[in-house]
């Protein structure tokens, strides 16, 4: 008996884990991302890896995190190595920028950047970041673009894990959050008022000064955790709107996730909508004791 009992809840968690990667593939879909070459240029994105763009072979985008980006071909848009080099060969083309985030652009005669050509790393970083702060900010706007989908698709695969492997904190927090949302909220702003002044005062202690990476980690932890919560929560109500099903808590939370982060992308209120979400996600952590506690 125990041992169908667990197979059918092996099949479930498989089942779920199944609908989560397709609608995470689904996602990068719509961000346009693809590492295969065919007919239409495509994005070429790699991880840990070296990208080569063959003469001949033209690519959209590629974006490269901890590796190097030899093009002897042409890329319509942007060439961009965070933690990497470029690397532009004689019959190198593109029509876009090209950036290398701690690492260096080596051009070979002949090769042909329509964009501009952008290097920062230990050398430059100063300069860098006065740039960034100066009149060029709008310039820099697609990398800052590109920095949040990859800080989004990594949120997104660690709180699909989390509701995955422990759905009952979440669920607890989502729950005050609903049934006592005023109370939450008091509780998150008051937080959040406290946390600068509680490491001052850590600091000016030889003993509390230990203590700061505890607290750290403590308000990272139940930032996260509440986030997660309150986007449960808004895929739980998107779900019940349109569809008049809440779903399962991984689907709950992939749709909400998805939305808050467009939502903060709408001018002037999109990063409001998101600072209410955190005080709201922190005043359930606080309330429920990260979850352990039912309100």
């Amino acid at each position: 008996m125990q041992s169908v009992c667990f197979e059918k809840y092996l099949n479930e968690r498989v089942s779920s884990m199944n609908r989560v990667f397709a609608c995470f593939l689904f996602f990068l879909m719509l961000l346009g991302f693809s590492t295969d070459a065919g007919a239409e240029p495509n994005s070429l994105v790699k991880i840990n890896s070296d990208v080569v763009v063959e003469e001949n072979m033209k690519v959209r985008n590629v974006v490269v995190f901890g590796g190097q980006i030899t093009v002897n071909g042409t890329v319509e848009q942007h060439a961009v190595a965070i933690g990497g080099t470029v690397v532009l060969g004689t019959t190198a083309v593109v029509r876009g920028d090209v950036v290398a985030l701690g690492g260096i652009v080596v051009e070979g005669r002949g090769s042909s950047v329509s964009g501009t050509i952008t290097e920062i790393n230990s050398s430059n970083i100063s300069a860098a970041i006065s740039d960034i702060l100066s009149d060029d900010w709008e310039g820099w706007s697609w990398l800052f673009a590109i920095f949040s989908i990859v800080i989004f698709v990594g949120m997104l695969i660690l709180a699909l894990l989390l509701v995955t492997l422990i759905p009952k904190p979440i669920q607890v927090i989502a729950a005050a959050i609903r049934t006592n949302t005023l109370k939450v909220t008091l509780a998150g702003f008051l937080c959040l008022l406290l946390i600068v002044p509680l490491a001052v005062l850590l600091t000016i202690s030889v003993v509390g000064i230990v203590l700061i990476p505890l607290e750290i980690i403590l308000v990272v932890c139940g930032a996260l955790l509440g986030f997660i919560a309150v986007s449960q929560l808004v895929g739980r109500g998107v779900l019940l709107r349109i569809k008049k099903s809440e779903g399962r808590i991984v689907l709950q939370t992939f749709w909400g996730l998805v939305i808050l982060w467009l939502v903060g992308w709408i001018p002037y209120v999109g990063w409001m909508i998101k600072v209410l979400a955190i005080i709201l996600g922190m005043g359930g952590v606080i309330m429920t004791r990260f979850g352990t506690k039912e309100v």
